[in-house]
């Protein structure tokens, strides 16, 4: 039922701040300011490419000041836009998850979630872009156990018939699968990835072990034309890119992007090798 993996929404403990910083990397802007009185936050929305980047610093007490509170930063939920956000809200709700209405979208909150909020909203076009994002093509989740967390959150999302190929990484220490909404070459890249680490030490591992075992939301990528400038940027205001030999890959680290660990490439990088039903083995980590 999932249609496009369409804003992630930030814990942060000052909001103006965090606009600042990071409209100055991604030339994004700010499109909303507002008081979520549901979780008792100031939230602010910057356009960011085609997609969103909603800022949530708390008030006072409510689910956002809990999870900053509890030690975490960075990626509080995860939103995914659809036709019809009301009935996977109650699929939610019907698995006895708490879900939040506002207005024509719904919200649930990361510790009613096994630490992985989400923002079901409205399907909407994704034409305008702003600034040196293109698209959010993959919010990733950490699981405990792979083939129960996949199981559990296609189930929940009603994702089962959707493509899902499984994968390992021996770099990163890690099983992985990824359900891709739309299995076909040049169609939007937009999908859902579970980790389930196997190496405690690398990051991944240390990221679940700091969930207590639950999981929770671990990063997402991002697809754009213009990475090399965001490279540039980051290494020119205080470092903190890592990316791949061939150039095609990158990430930002968590401290330059409040919390959030961001990967960057490009669409044709990740369409190339996509898995589709003819070419179910083409992901080659």
């Amino acid at each position: 039922m999932l249609q496009q993996t369409d804003r992630l929404a930030l814990a942060v403990t000052d909001v103006d701040e965090a606009a600042r910083s990071l409209n100055n990397i991604f030339d994004s802007v700010v499109v909303d300011d507002t008081k979520d009185k549901e979780a008792n936050a100031r939230r602010v929305t910057l356009q960011w490419g085609c997609d969103q980047l909603e800022l949530l610093e708390p008030k006072g007490p409510g689910p956002v000041a809990d999870f900053i509170n509890s030690g975490k930063r960075g990626i509080f939920a995860g939103g995914f836009t659809l036709k019809d956000p009301a009935s996977v809200a109650a699929r939610i709700e019907n698995a006895g998850i708490k879900v939040t209405q506002q207005g024509d979208r719904f919200v649930v909150y990361p510790e009613d979630l096994r630490g992985t909020g989400v923002i079901l909203s409205p399907i909407a076009s994704r034409e305008q872009r702003i600034g040196l994002m293109d698209k959010i093509w993959q919010i990733t989740y950490t699981v405990p156990d792979l083939d129960a967390g996949v199981a559990f959150y296609s189930d929940l999302f009603g994702i089962e018939e959707e493509m899902t190929n499984l994968y390992s990484s021996e770099l990163w220490g890690y099983h992985a699968a990824i359900t891709w909404f739309e299995a076909r070459k040049g169609a939007p890249l937009d999908s859902l990835e579970y980790l389930d680490p196997y190496e405690n030490d690398k990051a991944a591992g240390r990221f679940l072990a700091k969930t207590n075992g639950i999981g929770g939301i671990y990063m997402a990528t991002v697809h754009t034309p213009d990475l090399p400038e965001i490279k540039r940027r980051i290494e020119a205001t205080g470092g903190g890119w890592e990316g791949t030999p061939n150039g095609a890959l990158g990430f930002i680290h968590p401290r330059r992007t409040f919390g959030l660990l961001l990967g960057v490439t490009y669409f044709d990088n990740i369409n190339a090798r996509r898995p589709t039903p003819e070419e179910p083995e083409a992901w080659n980590h």
